[in-house]
């Protein structure tokens, strides 16, 4: 319902008893420029790391509904690092195109995130921060700064300071009506709104949202009032504290790159990130199966023209 403006084709497998075992969502992505579409899986498919006859399953009756509807490949970028042997080698053995990232990044996931295993106390959790994380958590909480989980109505508060961050450090920011989609869609259990305030005004804001047992911090906001509170601190010990406390121990703190350029970690980003003691997760990347080859190769051709027609023009 959340993504219902895109084209989306859901597949499952089920084993002898008819337990769920492996499922996959893709959207249907057409390539600029030319009439050709083909399919994108986000973080999946979702099955068991060994289960390869769920994967099997599930990767051929996607390539039969890529031949139903005209797709000429299949793009997935899985929750799965560089160093997971068992599905490599079986994408390697279908012939995959893997960690092809420099190309069409913008359709792709994070490709590093840091990840926080959430599941201590109160004060296992703040001995796990870098020092300047607990410093600025206790500061946070001696200047009188609150947090609050929020509701719908204030999602213009959210929208607002996520705009006003949008504005500051140069990036596209969403609009209201997809905070709304997606609180409606997922509902109140898997969206979960944080507010920041000083004297009663909001200064930080942010959407974190819990599937199963993980959370991920998705979008946040902060103005440029009452810096000195340190909002943002406050606010990720309290999303992380409530995350732990509602049955979610892994913290996704989403990725450490910019929108302008996917490949290249923002130096900033990456060491607020760090200062909670977290893991770096570095994920696979991009993985394409193509089902026509001719097609990709009109497209990778297509494109490439195009960037040097960017390039000679000076157009982006």
């Amino acid at each position: 319902d959340f993504k219902k403006a895109q084209n989306s084709h859901a597949l499952m497998s089920l084993d002898d008893d008819g337990n769920v075992r492996g499922v996959m969502l893709m959207f249907e992505q057409k390539v600029r420029r030319t009439n050709k579409m083909h399919l994108y899986c986000p973080r999946g498919p979702v099955c068991d790391r060994n289960d390869t006859a769920a994967l099997s399953e599930l990767l051929g009756e996607a390539e039969k509904l890529a031949k139903e509807i005209g797709a000429y490949k299949l793009t997935l970028d899985p929750d799965i690092t560089e160093a997971d042997e068992t599905w490599l080698s079986f994408f390697k053995k279908l012939g995959a195109r893997i960690g092809d990232n420099a190309r069409d990044n913008a359709i792709l996931q994070p490709f590093a995130v840091y990840r926080i295993d959430v599941d201590k106390s109160d004060d296992e959790l703040m001995a796990s921060y870098h020092s300047k994380a607990r410093y600025s958590v206790r500061a946070s909480i001696k200047s009188g700064a609150t947090c609050r989980l929020g509701t719908r109505e204030d999602i213009p508060a959210f929208r607002a300071l996520l705009a006003e961050t949008a504005r500051r450090d140069g990036f596209t920011a969403r609009g209201d009506d997809y905070f709304y989609d997606m609180y409606d869609a997922l509902g109140d259990d898997a969206v979960k709104l944080f507010m920041v305030e000083y004297e009663g005004e909001p200064i930080a804001a942010s959407v974190l949202v819990r599937c199963g047992k993980k959370t991920w911090h998705m979008y946040a906001g902060s103005n440029d009032e009452h810096k000195e509170t340190m909002p943002n601190f406050l606010m990720q010990w309290e999303m992380m504290r409530w995350s732990r406390d509602n049955g979610a121990p892994l913290y996704d703190m989403r990725g450490i790159a910019g929108e302008g350029n996917k490949l290249s970690p923002i130096e900033g980003l990456v060491r607020f990130k760090k200062r909670f003691g977290g893991e770096l997760v570095s994920f696979v990347g991009r993985i394409d199966i193509v089902y026509d080859r001719m097609a990709d190769i009109y497209v990778n051709s297509a494109k490439s023209a195009a960037a040097l027609l960017r390039r000679l023009t000076g157009r982006k």
